[in-house]
């Protein structure tokens, strides 16, 4: 990510939803969860080469695209926004239904930094950076409409945030507005169209990637603005904030997801943007380990899609450097 002043996705980031309803605006390791409130230890071993067998290519973007959101809806996959070759902000919308990408309903507004999500059949998107700075505007895509609606705005305008959905909610978490880290995280109710306060992150920190673990909201790794480690997590059912681990490679602008008891965490770079995270790290079994990513970048848009972990477009060398690969890994 590049924005002249110091965003997910991470990610942008990004949870997956879906019903199997119509979908909105389209013309290996196993192990055990990591036990709440440990570090995870600091240790960690490399894997063989083989474990790259877990990560595949797959079709990628009609054009190459960085600092995007990736959200699913039944079949489809979206990834909206984000940074395009010339490091314009993007309002495009690309959908893959399967076997071929189409374009999408454009946003409203061009924006790199958003987040996005699924709640049932309808894809939100919300906060990132527009031009003139962060936002703080949100849209939703439904079924059987052929443009994105505005709704309710979130109380503070943020990028580089995380957006997930548990249940009938949405959850914007982290990001930052100009130099200022968002320590807030803001719920959204669709039922009232209204954002209401949770509380506040131990942690702030933006360009953190977001994964849900039954009722917990996890966040991973971001941009303090020093590179981050930790691992939070905000029960979503007491409305507390607990301590889950401790990444064994700090990293900022990566993908994660979490299954079957597995923490996964793939890519991202440093607060400074001097490498690529080039690595995958997993928790499980109550130990760390990692192993080779199969298309280094940061900056992805990611979601779970087909029962994968979809990471499309992002930068394969520090800051800026888009590119329109996509690949997936097993969970």
């Amino acid at each position: 990510m590049l924005l002249g002043v110091g965003v997910v996705i991470l990610g942008a980031c990004s949870s997956s939803g879906g019903s199997g309803a119509a979908s909105p605006g389209v013309a290996s390791t196993s192990s055990t969860s990591p036990s709440r409130g440990s570090t995870g230890g600091p240790a960690t071993s490399t894997l063989a080469p083989s474990a790259v067998a877990s990560q595949r290519e797959e079709s990628a973007l009609p054009r190459a695209i960085q600092e995007s959101a990736a959200a699913t809806v039944a079949d489809r996959l979206y990834v909206v926004g984000g940074y395009d070759t010339q490091r314009n902000s993007s309002a495009a919308t690309f959908v893959f239904d399967g076997s071929a990408w189409s374009s999408g309903p454009t946003l409203p507004v061009a924006v790199n930094h958003p987040g996005a999500a699924t709640i049932n059949s309808d894809v939100y998107v919300a906060g990132g950076f527009t031009p003139s700075g962060a936002t703080n505007r949100a849209f939703v895509l439904a079924p059987g409409t052929t443009g994105w609606h505005e709704i309710a705005p979130m109380r503070r305008a943020r990028g580089a945030l995380s957006l997930v959905s548990v249940g009938e909610r949405l959850y914007a978490i982290g990001g930052r507005d100009a130099s200022a880290e968002i320590a807030v995280p803001e719920v959204y109710d669709p039922q009232s169209n209204t954002w209401t306060d949770a509380a506040a992150m131990p942690h702030p920190r933006n360009h953190l990637a977001a994964f849900v673990d039954g009722v917990l909201v996890c966040v991973a790794g971001g941009r303090t603005p020093a590179t981050s480690g930790a691992i939070d997590c905000l029960d979503t059912g007491t409305g507390t904030w607990q301590a889950r681990g401790v990444l064994p490679v700090p990293t900022s602008g990566a993908a994660a997801t979490f299954a079957r008891g597995v923490t996964l965490v793939a890519g991202g770079e440093p607060s400074g943007e001097t490498s690529i995270t080039d690595v995958v790290q997993r928790f499980g079994t109550n130990r760390w380990t990692t192993e080779p990513m199969l298309v280094p970048r940061h900056g992805t848009a990611f979601a779970v899609y087909r029962g994968r972990l979809w990471m499309c477009g992002g930068a394969t060398a520090p800051g800026f450097h888009a590119v329109a690969n996509c690949t997936s890994l097993a969970r």
